[in-house]
Order: structure tokens, then sequence, then C-alpha cells
């Protein structure tokens, strides 16, 4: 049955309907039998019986009748309709981006100018001429309903692009539902709240989504302040580093630009970073001593010189520091035999009044001989052998050790420490102490690097130059030098030529360092690695005779001092407070709740069973105080919380103990970045996405040489479409067909009796 009215096919509707069985075997056998019983049954009853032949066929019409019936049932009919496009007028919705991610410039105009001219003299004409109605809207966080003058007047300043709100919005506010949904836009899409609600409306209407990509596939040029580093907590009369985070992207010719810090909003100091071609990420950092206690906000802001083919995007960004007297950071150096390490690291920490080194060196298998410990007793025994003795310590080294050295149960008291206890765990050594020995061990549990299962010995004693990762590069252990990038000062370190192989590096640890020619399992050869192991942190250093560095007739002895300075104090970081505050992985911006996690430190004396109270306090950007809670705390039980950052701004994060004395202080930085220049490159994967899942089509602006294309591609995809929309309904299972059989087996029961038939 076919019905049509018109011949657009934005105005016809067809409906083709059919009956189909869904069990046809039930009729292909059904049939003949009741067939062949009849007339089975009807010779038997005229061969039996002299009735008459009109009444024999009276009955057996009604037999026949309520069995074919019933076979009909059985295999199930069912009636199927395929809706094809419903005789109302629908709409096709054009949404034109306004985000800020538009209003880069690419040649002569920004993106939007791009589309308003697309849609006015290619879009829309096709789609008039096609007799499609149009309703325009504008979109980035929100929508708004669109003429032409509204268009021409909008500015492409929208913070945030929610194409799938303006999907949503758009589907749920007209009716009917549009014909089909084209988006005008670059695909950079930010928001995703609103996505599934906006595929489900998509799919329910049968609109097929045509996404035409707007700007280039690589981007424009951006340089950028990602962010600021600098130590939560400084010793007075300190150096330590403020340092600033750079990117740039999609680089040819970025001109020389300013860094400037200032120091609680006063100016401090000025570098130019010189011009660079091609893009980078690197630190830029300021060198900075304070002489007294007290807490300061650091801030570096980029200052660009204005330039038309170079987008400047986040060029500020805050750390706040907290200048405190220090407890001792105590490094217990441990090593197998006397060797030259102990007494360069000597060295390097003598300045730092902060630092304090004590070494514990086995002599022979009864004897140790100890240095700059504090006590005429402490480690008389060697090795510490309590908990409570190895918590004097925030660092431990391991210099040239064998597994014969470290008993098991001194390896788990190393694990204790530093999985409890927060402190640090480094193992040094060379091809003697990197070996296969080790595997299996609890020592091995707790290093980031997985011990090679045979060591070798070809090639260990060729020269060689370490080569930093990109973590590394980024990481501020590694400024060794200021006003120089960390690739350069570390070029200058001199080549070494013994090591220790390592298979690979642990799940979640960084690789700082690696042999620019040896080749391992899996990829080159680890010299240096790091790790988060419970609340402490273990690393790796398996350069033999590390200490020749300093002695080289070109290096700077100061950068090998700085060096091990700030590795000590990035391992011993976690054993600073006795309360650690974790920010979870999460968007830190404005008008969101952050969430973080607290956990008391395991102590010598702390117990996990028993809790104790704090308070944990936030004080705003404007110095008030935004969030006040009381917790229990226990070693081991770590508690989430959140507090609520209405701006941007840095958040101050402090717990007190019951009589309300400070335990730990954390600065969080809370950030308003432009989301939208991020990424400035065309996302069309983005649009294909949509494309794909409601029938659609994504195509790049320069693809779509007429809009005639746009309309074919429309008509094409709303067939496809609607032709697989069918509406099913059971067929014949209903009060009428019950009442037909049984009134048919009800009238031959009755007119049997009547005729006195059996």
């Amino acid at each position: 049955m076919v019905a049509c009215c018109g011949q657009q096919e934005n105005m016809c509707s067809v409906i083709m309907a059919a009956i189909v069985f869904e069990q046809p075997l039930a009729l292909a056998f059904g049939l003949p039998a009741i067939v062949l019983l009849l007339g089975l049954a009807l010779w038997w009853q005229s061969r039996s019986n002299r009735t008459a032949a009109s009444r024999l066929a009276v009955l057996f019409s009604l037999r026949s009748l309520a069995l074919i019936a019933l076979a009909l049932l059985l295999a199930r009919p069912v009636w199927v309709a395929r809706d094809l496009p419903e005789g109302q007028r629908r709409s096709v919705v054009v949404l034109i981006d306004r985000s800020e991610s538009m209003s880069l410039e690419e040649g002569q105009q920004t993106r939007y100018q791009n589309c308003l001219d697309f849609a006015r003299d290619r879009l829309l004409p096709a789609l008039k001429s096609a007799d499609f109605p149009v309703q325009a809207v504008l979109f980035a966080e929100d929508i708004q309903a669109a003429d032409g003058a509204v268009l021409a007047d909008a500015k492409p300043d929208g913070k945030r692009s929610n194409l799938g709100g303006a999907i949503a919005r758009s589907m749920s506010g007209m009716a009917p539902a549009p014909l089909a949904v084209i988006a005008l836009t670059d695909g950079i899409a930010n928001e995703r709240a609103d996505n599934t609600r906006a595929l489900s409306s998509l799919v329910e209407a049968r609109a097929p989504f045509i996404g035409v990509g707007f700007g280039n596939d690589r981007g424009v040029q951006t340089i950028a302040l990602r962010r600021v580093d600098a130590p939560q907590v400084v010793p007075p009369r300190t150096e330590f580093a403020v340092a600033a985070q750079l990117e740039i992207s999609n680089a040819e010719d970025i001109p020389a630009f300013d860094l400037v810090l200032y120091r609680d909003g006063k100016f401090v100091q000025k570098k130019t970073v010189p011009e660079t071609r091609g893009s980078r990420f690197w630190m830029e950092s300021f060198r900075v001593t304070e002489p007294n206690t007290g807490a300061h906000e650091y801030s570096i802001q980029a200052i660009v010189p204005p330039q038309a083919n170079v987008k400047a995007i986040s060029t500020t960004g805050h750390a706040a520091v907290r200048i405190a007297e220090e407890k001792e950071l105590r490094v217990l150096y441990v090593q197998g035999a006397l060797t030259w390490d102990y007494k360069f690291i000597s060295l390097a920490v003598k300045d730092d009044p902060s630092v304090k080194l004590t070494g514990l060196t086995r002599t022979s298998k009864h004897s140790v001989f100890r240095q700059n410990v504090e006590t005429s007793g402490e480690l008389l025994g060697g090795f510490p052998s309590t908990i409570e003795e190895i918590s004097a310590f925030r660092v431990v080294v391991l210099s040239n050790l064998k597994p014969i050295d470290l008993s098991p149960a001194q390896q788990d008291l190393l694990a204790r420490f530093c999985g409890e206890l927060g402190g640090g765990v480094l193992m040094l050594g060379g091809a003697t102490t990197f070996d296969a020995s080790w595997q299996g061990s609890r020592l091995e549990q707790l290093l980031p690097v997985v011990f090679a299962s045979s060591q070798g010995v070809l090639g260990l004693d060729k020269p060689f130059r370490m080569r930093l990762s990109d973590e590394a590069l980024q990481h501020s252990v590694f400024q060794i030098a200021d006003n120089e990038t960390v690739q350069k000062s570390w070029s200058d370190v001199p080549p070494f030529s013994q090591y220790g192989r390592v298979d690979s590096a642990k799940a979640g640890a960084q690789v700082w360092a690696v042999h620019p020619q040896d080749e391992g399992p899996k990829g080159s050869r680890i010299l240096m690695a790091a790790q988060r192991y419970g609340t402490g942190q273990s690393a790796v250093l398996s350069i033999q005779n590390f200490w020749r560095w300093r002695l080289a007739k070109d290096s700077d002895p100061a950068r090998y001092d700085r060096f091990w300075r700030q590795l000590f104090r990035y391992l011993s970081e976690s054993s600073r407070q006795d309360v650690s505050i974790h920010v979870a992985d999460q968007d830190l911006h404005p008008q969101s709740d952050i969430r973080i996690t607290l956990e008391q430190q395991p102590g010598p004396k702390s117990s996990t069973t028993n809790s104790k109270p704090f308070t944990v306090r936030v004080e705003n950007p404007q110095k008030k105080i935004s969030h006040d809670q009381k917790l229990q705390l226990a070693p081991g039980r770590p508690v989430e919380t959140q507090f609520r950052a209405e701006t941007a701004g840095l958040y101050n994060v402090m717990v007190n103990d019951s009589s309300g004395q400070p335990v730990a202080n954390r600065t969080i930085e809370i950030r308003d970045v432009n989301v939208e220049l991020q990424n400035t490159a065309r996302d069309m994967e983005t649009l294909r996405q949509w494309a794909s899942v409601s029938g659609g089509l994504a195509l790049k602006v320069e693809d779509c040489r007429d809009g005639g294309d746009i309309v074919a591609a429309i008509r094409q995809k709303v067939e496809q479409a609607q032709r697989s929309r069918q509406i099913q309904k059971p067929f014949g299972v209903n009060g009428w067909t019950l009442s037909l059989v049984l009134g048919c087996l009800s009238a031959e029961w009755l007119l049997r009796k009547r005729w006195g038939l059996r």
C-alpha cells in the first residue's frame, strides 16, 4: 500500500506496509497438515454416516476456519511499516560556531568570517533553492537563534565550545524535529556533558549530522606559559628556583620576548628569551634567596610583543613559597666499600646548612666505618634494624652494594621507610651493583626498574654521554644552571665509561636518562629513573664513578653540587610534612569543586589503628577562609575532601592538629585557562564521530566546492535514515481472532449435536 502527496522529498509522506511471519515454518507445515487431516476426516465421515453433503460442508468449513486461524497465530504474524519522510515541512538547522577559536586568523580573515562567507554565498542559497526551511543558530557555551543581522554583528568570543549541547537544544526546541543538522565549526569541542543527550536526539529523529570543518589541520603559532613551579617550603638563606614552563606550538619564527618575575606583586627580576624557531617545550627559571621566614607569592609574566602570526595565550602563572626553618635533611649513605662517590657528594652538600650526610661503610663482614653520626652510639651496630633508628633520616643512599650486604629484614625495613615514612631511597652503582642477584628481592619491588637476568660485559667500558629524557628536561632536579636550558647545561656533562644494565622501567616510573647506543629489551638502556613508592620516592642511578663529573676538566663543580642538593630535596619531599596533601587528577578551573586527599604520614610511634582529629582550612585568593572542616586522620587511611574554587588564583590548603599547630600546607593554583586556544588545529575527528553515529557526513570546507553537494548529501542521508526506520506491531493477536476460533468450534459442536452426528 503506497500513499504519496506532492513532488518534493521534504513534502512527501510514504507508508509502505506488509505482513510478515516470524515463524513461517508453522504455515509451511501447518496448512498442508490441516488440509490432509480435514480431507481424511471428511472421507471417513462420508463413509460411516450418510449425512447430507451440505451439512458436512458446513461442519468442515467451520473446523477449517478455526484450524487455519490457529496456524496463522502460531506463525506469529507481524505488521511492518517503513515510514519515509513525513508530510510536515521539517527545517534544516545550521549551527554556526562563535567560540574564541573561530577568531583565529588564517590568511586575510578569521575562521568565523570564512564561515559566514561560506554560509551566505554557497550553503544558504543551495538550501533555499531546494525548498528546505532553514533555522540558523549561533553556539559556543550556549545557543542563540540568529538571522542575517545577528550573524554579522556577532563576535567569536565564546569561552567554551559545547557542540553537543547545541545539537541537543536545537533538536528539543523544534517541533517537528529538524530534518538534518549542519555544523559550521573548526571541530574544537571542550564541553562534553551534553553529548549523550545529543546523540540520542539525532538517532531518535533520524536526523543526519553534516559537519563542515573550518581552519587548517596544523593550527596557528602559539606561545603559552603553562604553569609556574616552585618548592612549597624552603629554608631561609637557601637558594631555590622559580621556574616557568613554556610551550611554543606550530612555530616557524617566534620573536624574542621577556619574562618578568614578581614577588608579592613587586618587580624582582627580568630575563629575555631569545628569538626561536620551531615548536618546543622547556623551562626558564629565576634563582631566588629569602633571608627571613614568611610566605610569599611569586608570579612570572611573559611579555610577548604583538605579532600578526603569533597568538599569546596564558601568559601569567603563580606559585606560593613558604620560607620556614626546615627540619634537618639527614641523608644516610650506605656503601659496600670506600669509594670516591661519598667524598664528592659530601663536598656537594657541605655548604648547605640544612643537609647533613652520614656515612656507613662496610669494611669487613663484622665491622663498619661510621662518618658524621649524631651520637657515639648511633649506627654502632651497622645498618638500622628498627623503624625508630631509620626514621632519623629522610633519604637513604645505597652505593655499590650486593644482596648479601642487606638481609631480607633490612630490605623490608627500607620498603617501610619509603612506603610508610615517606622517605627517599636511591640506589647508586654500576655493573657490579645492578646485576641479576637482586631479581625477586624486596629491594627490586621498591625500585623503579626491573633488574636484567644477565648483565653481560660487552660494551660496558666504552665512553658514552647520558641522554636526558623529555621528562628530565622539564624537571626542576635537572635545572643546574641559570640563564640556560636544561639540555644545554647537561650537554657539558663529560662522558662516562662504566654503567650497570637493567631490563626496563616499571609501569608509572619516570625515566630520566638513557644510554644513547645500548639497546635493551624495551628500548634504550635506562641510566636514571624514579618512581613513587607508597608515600615516598625511590630512584636509581646506574652510572659507575658518577663523581668523575666534578673532576672533569671543562665541567663546573657548582653544577654537580646543585644537582645532588636538588635530588636529595626531591627524594625527601614527602617526608617534610606530617600530613600529605595530594591533589586528585582533575581539571583545575574556576567555578569547580577541587578534590584533595589527606593522609597522615606514618612515624616510628604512629598507630595505624587510632585516628586523630585534624582541621583543614582553605584560604582563597582574597586571603579569606573559604573552607573549614574537621577530619579524623590515621596513617595508611587517606581521606578525600573537596572545596569550592569560585575564582582563579592561589588557594592555600592548611592542616592543623588538635592543638591548632600547623602540620601541613600546600598551595594550589586555579587558573582561568583559555581552553579554546589550547589546541588550535582543526579537529575533523570530532565531526567524523558525530557524523558516523547519525549516518551523516564530515567534510573539510575546501572540499565543499558547491552548497549543492551538501544539499544532495542531506537528501541521500535523510532517505537512508528514514528507510531504516521500521514500525512493527503484532497482527491478529487480539480478542477478535480468539472469538473467531471459539465461535467456529462452538458452532460446529452445536450443529453436530443438533444433527445427531458424532
